[in-house]
């Protein structure tokens, strides 16, 4: 209680603190401050959980009758068994004793304004990783861990009040951190409550991306969610580009995944009257390229993320996105690209006007000259004019 009141500013537990105070003031001798001490922290202060609560009263009964002159039957004074003293002992301790002074009340509420109170404080989540830690984790246990989990999944997915909706972005930053660190007994939790962790916002543009890219993190949730759940997610992202590059735990691999984003993505265009062999039907973005290459790193496709950086170079239908599409496809990977692949790249480069013609061009192909001579042969330039 004092902790309380001196470290975290509780309120309620200052009130009760001077309400004690006045009654030892009152009566120095008697020792009612005790029982008004339990009973204040249970029904007033929210401090103590029913089972807690159960406890102590329980205690101080064995407590009073081992400790006064009461006599059964046999005119024995009581004294409880190895067992009691034990159960007793260990209920205290886990119940109240070893606590954090936040835990011994509705965590979740004061965990909430915390992080409400700091979500500006931190320029990235390692350290708001370590504030935490510090804080809070160090004190978890499983039950604890499930408990706030559920709760602030409620608050990021399936809330649309006010301080939900102000405090979305870093609150889905926090369960996060949390997942991660605890991803083996979440993970078998929402195995077992499929349908709490099933319902979302679909509707709410910024609930879906943050659904969305959760699952993207770990696609082994995505199995577990309820048939009508997947149907919705499936619905909702077929016609946002941005999720659907994401949305690999739809199919069956990563590299099915990305087959597909390069026949959704990608189509013939106007040659004759534009010089537009091919064009996009969507330009992936720099942050997207990076989720995609991290992705395929970690499921050994990246042959096949080369296979798509290439066609969406290849693909272009104007200078300038040849030109961003170089930057951001072409020349970060190319040293992976197997010789075949530098081949194909080439040749379909070579044949668009769109991807040689521009002013950056040249330059940009120079860039690759020395590793495409490595494994295509000196006389490179000579045979792909159009590039070099």
């Amino acid at each position: 209680m004092n902790d309380l009141k001196d470290i975290h500013n509780d309120d309620k537990a200052k009130k009760i603190l001077e309400d004690l105070e006045a009654d030892k003031e009152e009566n120095p001798v008697s020792p009612d401050w005790e029982n008004n001490l339990i009973e204040k922290a249970f029904k007033e202060a929210k401090l103590l959980e029913n089972d807690v609560y159960t406890h102590i009263t329980t205690l101080k009964r064995y407590r009073n009758l081992s400790g006064h002159p009461v006599l059964n039957s046999l005119e024995i004074l009581y004294r409880p068994n190895k067992e009691i003293v034990q159960s007793l002992m260990i209920n205290m301790l886990e119940g109240l004793l070893t606590k954090h002074p936040l835990f011994t009340k509705n965590v979740f509420v004061p965990f909430m304004v915390e992080i409400e109170r700091i979500k500006n404080d931190f320029s990235t989540e390692e350290r708001l990783e370590i504030y935490l830690e510090s804080k809070f984790l160090v004190h978890f246990n499983k039950e604890l861990v499930e408990y706030i989990f559920k709760h602030l999944w409620k608050s990021v997915f399936k809330s649309n009040g006010e301080k939900e909706t102000k405090n979305r972005n870093v609150n889905y930053k926090v369960l996060l951190i949390i997942y991660r660190r605890y991803e083996e007994i979440l993970f078998e939790f929402i195995k077992k409550e499929t349908a709490h962790f099933s319902d979302f916002l679909d509707e709410n543009s910024h609930i879906l991306d943050k659904f969305v890219d959760f699952l993207s993190k770990y696609p082994n949730v995505y199995p577990f969610l309820k048939e009508h759940t997947r149907q919705i997610l499936t619905n909702r992202i077929k016609d946002k580009k941005q999720l659907t590059v994401k949305s690999y735990f739809l199919t069956d691999s990563i590299k099915t995944h990305l087959k597909r984003l390069d026949d959704e993505f990608h189509t013939t265009g106007e040659y004759y009257y534009y010089n537009q062999p091919y064009e996009h039907y969507h330009i992936l973005e720099k942050d997207n390229i990076e989720f995609l290459f991290n992705i395929c790193q970690k499921y050994d496709a990246l042959p096949e993320f080369y296979d798509l950086m290439i066609s969406h170079y290849y693909h272009s239908g104007h200078y300038n996105t040849a030109d961003y599409t170089f930057g951001y496809c072409i020349s970060p990977y190319f040293k992976g690209f197997s010789k075949e692949q530098l081949e194909l790249l080439f040749k379909e480069a070579n044949s668009n006007p769109q991807c040689y013609a521009g002013r950056y061009a040249k330059g940009n192909h120079k860039k690759l000259l020395e590793t495409a001579k490595s494994l295509l042969g000196d006389d490179v330039e000579e045979k792909y004019k159009n590039l070099f």
